[in-house]
């Protein structure tokens, strides 16, 4: 990502945009892949090599400075300050590097951490020895996220990425290891990673990105066993409205290919001395409206199926929006009212959920989906954290989808 946040000036981010073949990223058939149990640790890379670790439990809203360098407070008083800050902005994981008092003081906030392997003493690629012991340590410790060893263009490092996160299992098999890359280069070699993840900036960088990259990220993590995150830009508009309505877009439309977090690029540009900037308002509240699903999100796995409706554009047609697919004549769910797309999950029970993502910034959807078959529906209250019964009549049913907004909706099939 070329921004690794150095204490005397944050490096720009790096300029151009890489010519990406989706072609070019198709894997191979499949890659199997195992769930870990929580049996006893497995100490050969080749025993590991398959196995994936359990996945976090919770979606991940990720507060960072940045990598490499370490500019997070150096007090425990500051480092405090800054933890009840993020957490009451709806942050649950923060991104640094690795210091005891951290680690307690995130334990003690309910704030997990994301341990930096690039920062030193801990930087994996230099001090291989004393990230091993920490790995080892840290093991089962439910304070921590997971490890961070990558931010960039993988590049010919890709198959090296690939055995280091194996090597990082060995030593530490109860969390996951973050490696992202730009747009979606070298990503076929990560064959046994836990998590992907990326950035494409598409607000400033080509928002046609958006639905490529996530149709792609969720065609490999179905094929990996695994999860995607991204990394997210909290300057994505002009001021708090529009940074606002277009980071919702962003997060909620991710969330229906079936993203599992946000890395906030970068927290420099949402906190103030005295609060937050406009930016980190916007954040703060997309955060809000969010992390109440936070458990749910995750429970429902990846999605089965991603379909859209049709979009009317500016010329008054109707066209399906690029890098996605209509809803199949005999799909057991069928969009009749509203423009949205719709990613359709099943949780480990075999229970039906929906996520219905809004293709507008700025107009509210009244969505209406039929069934093939007889079901109740339900639509989750964020602010009461409880499922709320949708009126069914003739198998239809209706709800709002507000702008950028996203809704997640469970439904259960009678007999």
């Amino acid at each position: 990502m070329r921004n690794r946040a150095c204490p005397a000036v944050l490096l720009a981010l790096c300029a151009g945009i890489a010519s990406v073949s989706v072609a070019a990223e198709t894997p191979p058939a499949s890659q199997p892949a195992t769930q870990p149990t929580t049996g006893p640790v497995l100490k050969s890379w080749e025993e590991m090599r398959d196995v994936r670790v359990p996945h976090p439990t919770e979606y991940a809203s990720v507060f960072t400075f940045g990598y490499m360098n370490d500019i997070m407070p150096k007090t425990p008083e500051a480092f405090e300050k800054l933890l009840v800050k993020i957490k009451a902005g709806g942050f649950n994981v923060i991104h640094c590097a690795y210091k005891d008092w951290r680690l307690e003081l995130c334990r003690k906030h309910d704030v997990k951490m994301m341990v930096d392997l690039l920062a030193r003493p801990y930087r994996f690629f230099t001090d291989r020895e004393r990230v091993k012991a920490l790995c080892i340590k840290l093991r089962g410790d439910k304070a921590v996220w997971g490890y961070n060893l990558w931010n960039d263009r993988f590049g010919p490092h890709g198959p090296g990425l690939n055995q280091r996160m194996v090597r990082i299992r060995t030593w530490d098999p109860t969390h996951p290891t973050f490696a992202g890359t730009y747009f979606t280069i070298g990503i076929k070699h990560l064959r046994n990673t836990d998590c992907f993840g990326y950035y494409d900036y598409h607000w400033t960088r080509g928002r046609h990105n958006n639905f490529l990259h996530l149709s792609i990220y969720r065609y490999w993590v179905m094929r990996r066993n695994a999860i995607f995150l991204r990394w997210t830009d909290v300057t994505c508009g002009k001021g708090y409205k529009q940074i606002r309505r277009r980071a919702m877009y962003t997060i909620n439309t991710s969330i229906a290919w079936g993203m599992k977090g946000s890395l906030w690029f970068l927290g420099q540009n949402m906190v103030k001395a005295d609060g937050w900037s406009d930016a980190g308002r916007a954040i703060t509240e997309v955060n809000h409206e969010v992390m109440p699903m936070r458990k749910l999100i995750m429970k429902i796995g990846n999605p089965s199926t991603v379909v859209s409706t049709k979009v009317k554009g500016r010329s008054g047609k109707l066209a399906l929006p690029k890098y996605t697919s209509a809803v199949p004549k005999d799909f057991w769910l069928q969009p009749t009212a509203g423009e949205f797309l719709m990613g359709v999950f099943q949780d480990a029970l075999k229970q039906d959920y929906i996520f219905c993502a809004n293709h507008s910034i700025s107009a509210a959807q009244t969505a209406t989906i039929q069934s093939a078959k007889p079901i109740a529906a339900e639509l989750f209250d964020r602010k009461k954290a409880t499922w709320t019964p949708l009126k069914v009549t003739d198998n239809t049913f209706t709800f709002k989808i507000a702008p950028s907004g996203g809704e997640l909706l469970r439904l259960t099939q009678k007999k």
